[in-house]
């Protein structure tokens, strides 16, 4: 883990072309630490409060800077699956209510609501952004995501096998006289 981390904070260094007395400054850990957690080879590993200093100072999660980008990816993946449904449901639930109203105009030859669709992607991307915030605010963790995202399958199952039910004809039994 040590040589991991050592690793992440030198490749982070090297993509951002930053010193290490960049990072010194952007973190406020003395240079002369950053060099040790930075060695090849018998790198120091930093404490909890120097770790929060560095994801905050560097503007990574401490999730990658701890564990790298399997665990906080998979994470994040979650995260963003959950936020961009729920903004993505919000989307149609508002088509849907407009169209029940009856309200004409509803999709135009280039826009949606009056709206182009780069507007409404800036705009659910924006409340998708803000409802990933909210859930780790909230301290959702890897186990509700993931139940949550089971339940979603089994959700859309259930409707697909309810939609292909409507489409498929009833034939009459044999022999009931209809």
């Amino acid at each position: 883990m040590i040589g991991e981390l050592s690793l992440r904070l030198r490749d982070l260094r090297d993509r951002n072309r930053w010193t290490v007395a960049d990072m010194s400054e952007r973190t406020g850990i003395p240079k002369r630490s950053l060099d040790k957690y930075m060695l090849r080879s018998g790198a120091s590993l930093p404490g909890f409060d120097a770790l929060c200093a560095l994801s905050k100072g560097l503007g990574v999660s401490l999730d990658w800077l701890v564990f790298g980008a399997d665990i906080a990816g998979e994470i994040v993946e979650l995260i963003a699956d959950r936020a961009a449904n729920d903004m993505v449901q919000l989307f149609a639930e508002t088509l849907l209510r407009y169209n029940s109203e009856g309200r004409s105009g509803i999709i135009g030859e280039n826009e949606i609501l009056t709206a182009s669709p780069e507007e409404w992607a800036a705009d659910l991307g924006l409340r998708a952004g803000e409802r990933a915030r909210e859930l780790m605010a909230s301290g959702t963790t890897k186990a509700d995501l993931l139940t949550w995202k089971q339940w979603r399958t089994e959700r859309m199952s259930e409707l697909l096998s309810d939609r292909l039910s409507a489409m498929i004809p009833r034939s009459n039994p044999v022999g009931n006289g209809n």
